[in-house]
Protein backbone atom coordinates (compact mmCIF):
# COMPACT_ATOMS: atom_id res chain seq x y z
CA UNK A 1 0.00 0.00 0.00
CA UNK A 2 3.05 2.77 0.74
CA UNK A 3 4.98 1.56 -2.42
CA UNK A 4 1.20 2.37 -4.25
CA UNK A 5 0.82 5.76 -3.04
CA UNK A 6 4.55 6.54 -3.03
CA UNK A 7 4.72 5.81 -6.81
CA UNK A 8 1.52 7.93 -7.35
CA UNK A 9 3.16 10.69 -5.68
CA UNK A 10 6.07 10.57 -7.77
CA UNK A 11 4.02 10.14 -10.88
CA UNK A 12 1.12 12.66 -10.27
CA UNK A 13 0.03 14.99 -12.99
CA UNK A 14 1.55 17.94 -11.47
CA UNK A 15 5.58 16.45 -12.38
CA UNK A 16 6.83 19.38 -10.60
CA UNK A 17 5.82 19.04 -7.02
CA UNK A 18 7.42 15.90 -5.90
CA UNK A 19 10.87 17.86 -7.35
CA UNK A 20 10.27 21.21 -4.75
CA UNK A 21 9.09 19.27 -1.98
CA UNK A 22 10.97 16.42 -1.69
CA UNK A 23 13.74 18.26 0.60
CA UNK A 24 11.30 20.06 2.35
CA UNK A 25 9.01 16.69 3.42
CA UNK A 26 12.47 14.82 4.62
CA UNK A 27 13.47 17.97 6.63
CA UNK A 28 10.23 17.57 8.63
CA UNK A 29 9.92 13.66 8.76
CA UNK A 30 13.38 14.13 10.43
CA UNK A 31 12.74 17.01 12.82
CA UNK A 32 9.35 14.91 13.98
CA UNK A 33 11.49 11.92 14.36
CA UNK A 34 14.25 13.81 16.73
CA UNK A 35 11.83 15.80 18.83
CA UNK A 36 10.36 12.88 21.37
CA UNK A 37 14.54 13.31 22.59
CA UNK A 38 13.43 16.58 24.27
CA UNK A 39 11.34 14.36 27.10
CA UNK A 40 14.21 12.14 28.34
CA UNK A 41 15.53 13.33 31.48
CA UNK A 42 18.93 14.67 30.64
CA UNK A 43 19.43 17.86 28.85
CA UNK A 44 20.39 17.54 24.87
CA UNK A 45 22.06 20.70 23.34
CA UNK A 46 19.47 22.44 20.42
CA UNK A 47 22.57 22.05 17.88
CA UNK A 48 23.11 18.37 18.52
CA UNK A 49 19.21 17.94 18.27
CA UNK A 50 19.68 19.60 15.03
CA UNK A 51 22.12 17.25 13.92
CA UNK A 52 20.73 14.11 14.41
CA UNK A 53 18.12 15.44 12.86
CA UNK A 54 19.78 16.27 9.71
CA UNK A 55 21.35 12.64 9.76
CA UNK A 56 18.15 11.28 9.34
CA UNK A 57 17.04 13.53 6.90
CA UNK A 58 19.87 12.32 4.88
CA UNK A 59 19.44 8.79 5.79
CA UNK A 60 15.73 8.71 4.47
CA UNK A 61 17.01 10.54 1.50
CA UNK A 62 19.10 8.00 1.05
CA UNK A 63 16.38 5.12 1.38
CA UNK A 64 13.85 7.18 -0.95
CA UNK A 65 16.68 7.45 -3.85
CA UNK A 66 16.44 4.17 -5.31
CA UNK A 67 12.57 4.39 -6.04
CA UNK A 68 12.86 8.25 -7.09
CA UNK A 69 15.13 6.41 -10.11
CA UNK A 70 13.21 4.11 -10.66
CA UNK A 71 10.07 5.54 -11.26
CA UNK A 72 10.67 9.14 -11.66
CA UNK A 73 13.83 8.89 -14.29
CA UNK A 74 12.85 4.88 -15.02
CA UNK A 75 16.36 3.87 -14.60
CA UNK A 76 16.77 0.07 -14.21
CA UNK A 77 19.83 0.82 -11.93
CA UNK A 78 19.49 3.64 -9.59
CA UNK A 79 23.24 3.47 -8.93
CA UNK A 80 24.58 4.41 -12.06
CA UNK A 81 21.80 7.16 -12.90
CA UNK A 82 22.90 8.91 -9.59
CA UNK A 83 26.84 8.69 -10.23
CA UNK A 84 27.83 5.80 -8.60
CA UNK A 85 29.23 3.96 -11.60
CA UNK A 86 31.26 1.12 -11.02
CA UNK A 87 35.16 1.72 -11.57
CA UNK A 88 38.22 -0.87 -10.92
CA UNK A 89 39.37 0.55 -7.59
CA UNK A 90 42.73 1.85 -9.28
CA UNK A 91 40.48 3.93 -11.32
CA UNK A 92 38.33 5.16 -8.96
CA UNK A 93 41.18 6.31 -6.59
CA UNK A 94 43.67 8.11 -9.02
CA UNK A 95 40.02 10.24 -10.11
CA UNK A 96 39.64 10.95 -6.08
CA UNK A 97 42.99 11.70 -5.12
CA UNK A 98 43.44 13.81 -8.62
CA UNK A 99 40.49 15.96 -7.65
CA UNK A 100 41.04 16.50 -4.04
CA UNK A 101 45.27 17.65 -4.87
CA UNK A 102 43.45 19.97 -7.60
CA UNK A 103 41.09 21.10 -4.69
CA UNK A 104 44.41 21.34 -1.67
CA UNK A 105 46.05 23.67 -5.11
CA UNK A 106 43.17 26.39 -4.89
CA UNK A 107 43.15 26.30 -1.34
CA UNK A 108 46.95 26.78 -1.63
CA UNK A 109 46.23 29.31 -4.82
CA UNK A 110 43.76 31.95 -1.99
CA UNK A 111 46.60 31.29 0.73
CA UNK A 112 49.73 31.80 -0.88
CA UNK A 113 49.63 35.53 -1.29
CA UNK A 114 48.54 36.15 2.04
CA UNK A 115 51.38 34.39 3.05
CA UNK A 116 53.46 37.24 1.54
CA UNK A 117 51.64 39.83 2.83
CA UNK A 118 52.46 38.23 6.26
CA UNK A 119 48.66 37.86 7.22
CA UNK A 120 48.64 34.17 7.67
CA UNK A 121 51.41 32.59 10.33
CA UNK A 122 52.24 28.69 10.01
CA UNK A 123 50.96 26.96 13.63
CA UNK A 124 51.83 23.68 12.62
CA UNK A 125 50.43 22.26 16.13
CA UNK A 126 48.08 19.53 15.26
CA UNK A 127 47.32 16.04 16.03
CA UNK A 128 46.46 12.80 14.25
CA UNK A 129 42.54 13.27 15.70
CA UNK A 130 42.51 16.88 14.05
CA UNK A 131 43.70 15.36 10.63
CA UNK A 132 41.34 12.56 10.73
CA UNK A 133 38.70 14.75 11.49
CA UNK A 134 39.06 17.13 8.70
CA UNK A 135 39.21 13.81 6.27
CA UNK A 136 36.01 12.50 7.85
CA UNK A 137 34.46 16.33 7.19
CA UNK A 138 35.49 16.42 3.96
CA UNK A 139 34.31 12.83 2.61
CA UNK A 140 31.06 13.64 5.07
CA UNK A 141 30.20 16.50 3.09
CA UNK A 142 31.35 15.52 -0.26
CA UNK A 143 29.41 12.77 -0.53
CA UNK A 144 26.58 14.35 1.16
CA UNK A 145 26.44 17.31 -0.96
CA UNK A 146 27.29 15.65 -4.01
CA UNK A 147 24.24 12.69 -3.91
CA UNK A 148 22.22 15.44 -3.45
CA UNK A 149 23.11 18.46 -6.07
CA UNK A 150 24.68 16.70 -8.35
CA UNK A 151 23.73 13.25 -7.95
CA UNK A 152 19.33 13.59 -7.53
CA UNK A 153 19.38 17.52 -8.67
CA UNK A 154 21.06 17.29 -11.44
CA UNK A 155 19.08 14.63 -13.24
CA UNK A 156 15.67 15.63 -11.49
CA UNK A 157 16.65 19.12 -13.62
CA UNK A 158 17.30 17.40 -16.82
CA UNK A 159 13.88 15.95 -16.66
CA UNK A 160 12.25 19.23 -16.99
CA UNK A 161 14.83 21.13 -18.71
CA UNK A 162 17.20 19.15 -20.70
CA UNK A 163 20.86 18.89 -19.72
CA UNK A 164 22.58 22.14 -20.80
CA UNK A 165 20.15 24.29 -18.68
CA UNK A 166 20.20 22.58 -15.50
CA UNK A 167 23.66 22.43 -15.41
CA UNK A 168 23.26 26.53 -14.82
CA UNK A 169 20.07 26.01 -12.70
CA UNK A 170 21.69 23.04 -10.24
CA UNK A 171 24.45 25.58 -9.64
CA UNK A 172 22.02 28.61 -9.15
CA UNK A 173 20.31 26.50 -6.23
CA UNK A 174 23.65 25.06 -4.86
CA UNK A 175 24.36 28.83 -4.47
CA UNK A 176 21.32 29.57 -2.60
CA UNK A 177 21.42 26.90 -0.26
CA UNK A 178 24.84 27.84 0.88
CA UNK A 179 24.35 31.45 0.87
CA UNK A 180 20.98 30.97 3.14
CA UNK A 181 23.03 28.50 5.43
CA UNK A 182 25.27 31.93 6.60
CA UNK A 183 22.31 34.39 7.36
CA UNK A 184 23.43 35.10 10.92
CA UNK A 185 26.89 36.21 9.42
CA UNK A 186 25.47 39.42 8.52
CA UNK A 187 27.57 39.85 5.58
CA UNK A 188 26.94 42.90 3.58
CA UNK A 189 25.81 43.12 -0.69
CA UNK A 190 29.45 42.86 -2.15
CA UNK A 191 30.20 40.10 0.54
CA UNK A 192 27.08 38.47 -0.79
CA UNK A 193 27.36 38.55 -4.14
CA UNK A 194 31.64 37.14 -4.00
CA UNK A 195 29.97 34.75 -1.83
CA UNK A 196 27.02 33.70 -4.33
CA UNK A 197 29.16 34.23 -7.42
CA UNK A 198 31.76 31.68 -6.03
CA UNK A 199 29.61 29.25 -5.32
CA UNK A 200 28.03 29.19 -8.82
CA UNK A 201 31.25 28.86 -10.01
CA UNK A 202 31.79 25.57 -7.88
CA UNK A 203 28.84 24.23 -8.48
CA UNK A 204 29.13 24.74 -12.51
CA UNK A 205 32.80 23.07 -11.89
CA UNK A 206 31.25 20.42 -10.42
CA UNK A 207 28.58 19.28 -12.79
CA UNK A 208 31.05 19.53 -15.54
CA UNK A 209 33.14 17.40 -13.14
CA UNK A 210 30.68 14.96 -13.43
CA UNK A 211 30.60 14.47 -17.21
CA UNK A 212 33.95 14.42 -17.65
CA UNK A 213 34.11 11.25 -15.41
CA UNK A 214 31.42 9.58 -17.68
CA UNK A 215 28.27 10.17 -15.38
CA UNK A 216 30.62 9.67 -11.74
CA UNK A 217 30.36 11.58 -8.85
CA UNK A 218 34.15 10.26 -7.64
CA UNK A 219 35.76 13.00 -8.80
CA UNK A 220 33.07 15.82 -7.81
CA UNK A 221 33.41 14.41 -4.07
CA UNK A 222 36.84 14.96 -4.64
CA UNK A 223 37.02 18.59 -5.11
CA UNK A 224 34.04 19.04 -3.01
CA UNK A 225 35.38 16.93 0.02
CA UNK A 226 38.73 18.61 -1.09
CA UNK A 227 37.67 21.52 -0.45
CA UNK A 228 36.20 21.57 2.65
CA UNK A 229 38.72 19.50 4.44
CA UNK A 230 41.76 21.35 3.13
CA UNK A 231 40.13 24.71 4.33
CA UNK A 232 39.15 23.13 7.41
CA UNK A 233 43.01 21.94 8.33
CA UNK A 234 44.11 25.42 7.39
CA UNK A 235 41.99 27.53 8.79
CA UNK A 236 41.91 25.37 12.28
CA UNK A 237 44.70 23.48 12.19
CA UNK A 238 47.87 24.24 10.58
CA UNK A 239 47.75 27.81 10.25
CA UNK A 240 47.00 31.59 12.23
CA UNK A 241 44.78 33.71 9.78
CA UNK A 242 44.84 37.22 11.01
CA UNK A 243 40.91 38.39 11.32
CA UNK A 244 42.44 41.62 9.70
CA UNK A 245 42.73 40.30 6.12
CA UNK A 246 40.33 42.16 3.61
CA UNK A 247 37.01 40.19 2.85
CA UNK A 248 37.85 40.49 -1.32
CA UNK A 249 40.91 38.38 -0.37
CA UNK A 250 40.10 35.32 1.99
CA UNK A 251 36.30 35.54 1.62
CA UNK A 252 33.34 36.15 3.47
CA UNK A 253 31.96 34.83 6.77
CA UNK A 254 33.57 36.76 9.57
CA UNK A 255 35.41 34.50 11.97
CA UNK A 256 34.45 31.30 9.32
CA UNK A 257 35.60 32.99 5.95
CA UNK A 258 35.08 31.18 2.48
CA UNK A 259 37.56 31.23 0.41
CA UNK A 260 35.72 30.18 -2.51
CA UNK A 261 33.71 33.90 -2.75
CA UNK A 262 37.48 35.62 -2.28
CA UNK A 263 38.26 37.56 -5.30
CA UNK A 264 41.46 34.74 -5.82
CA UNK A 265 39.08 31.88 -4.73
CA UNK A 266 36.85 33.48 -7.65
CA UNK A 267 39.92 33.30 -10.36
CA UNK A 268 40.84 29.83 -9.74
CA UNK A 269 37.42 28.49 -9.86
CA UNK A 270 36.89 30.14 -13.44
CA UNK A 271 40.93 28.81 -14.56
CA UNK A 272 39.27 24.79 -14.13
CA UNK A 273 36.02 26.19 -15.59
CA UNK A 274 37.87 26.99 -18.62
CA UNK A 275 39.30 24.14 -18.87
CA UNK A 276 36.90 21.70 -17.58
CA UNK A 277 34.40 23.22 -20.25
CA UNK A 278 36.84 22.39 -23.40
CA UNK A 279 36.77 19.20 -21.85
CA UNK A 280 32.63 19.02 -21.51
CA UNK A 281 32.78 20.15 -25.43
CA UNK A 282 34.68 17.60 -26.62
CA UNK A 283 33.17 14.89 -24.91
CA UNK A 284 30.12 16.18 -26.83
CA UNK A 285 26.92 14.02 -25.44
CA UNK A 286 26.72 14.94 -21.55
CA UNK A 287 26.63 11.39 -19.50
CA UNK A 288 22.69 10.98 -18.96
CA UNK A 289 21.48 12.55 -22.68
CA UNK A 290 20.38 15.86 -23.49
CA UNK A 291 16.73 15.11 -24.35
CA UNK A 292 14.02 15.83 -22.03
CA UNK A 293 12.72 13.00 -20.01
CA UNK A 294 8.67 13.45 -19.30
CA UNK A 295 7.26 11.79 -16.16
CA UNK A 296 4.39 11.51 -18.28
CA UNK A 297 5.55 8.75 -20.26
CA UNK A 298 6.18 7.44 -17.11
CA UNK A 299 4.56 3.68 -16.24
CA UNK A 300 1.32 4.65 -14.09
Amino acid sequence: MIVVLWKKWLLQRCSWFPTVSFIPILYLLGWLIVQPLLLLPYEIALHSLSLLGTVLTFILFLVALPSWAKYRWRQGNPFISLGLNRFSSNSAAQIFFKTCFLAACLVCFVLIPLFLSQWVEWRGEFSLATIMNGICLGIGVGVAEELIFRGWLLNELNCFFGFRKSIFFQAIIFSFAHVGALEKANLDFLELCLLFFGLFLLGLVLALRRIIDHGSLIGCIGIHGGLVGSWFLANSVFLDISSEIPTILIGPGNLSPNPIGSLIGILGLSLILVNYWKAFAIAGRPFNGERKASFKDAAP
